[in-house]
């Protein structure tokens, strides 16, 4: 299973900051989150009317993801979803 991640990154200044805003977990192996999912579950993510504008969306890898992001993960108070509820609300009836 494996871990993915919509942030925000702040690139004005140096260290960059990414800004964790949803963290997707239990994601299978071999699958991947896109926007399309996300967006027919209901996330919007994006600045100033621009939808996705500075915001990345990628799976999470201790090892290669910046410090700063899995911090804040770590960190807690990031909004949380499981893989099978993210598919199951962006599958339910309107």
């Amino acid at each position: 299973m494996n871990t993915w991640c919509v942030y925000h990154l702040i690139h004005v200044r140096t260290p960059y900051q990414h800004i964790p805003k949803l963290v997707i977990t239990d994601v299978p192996e071999g699958e991947e989150v896109t926007k399309e999912l996300l967006e027919r579950a209901g996330y919007r993510f994006g600045e100033i009317n621009i939808a996705w504008a500075n915001h990345i969306l990628e799976e999470v890898d201790v090892k290669e993801s910046p410090s700063d992001l899995v911090a804040r993960i770590r960190e807690g108070g990031v909004p949380r979803i499981a893989f099978d509820d993210l598919v199951a609300k962006a599958r339910a009836p309107l």
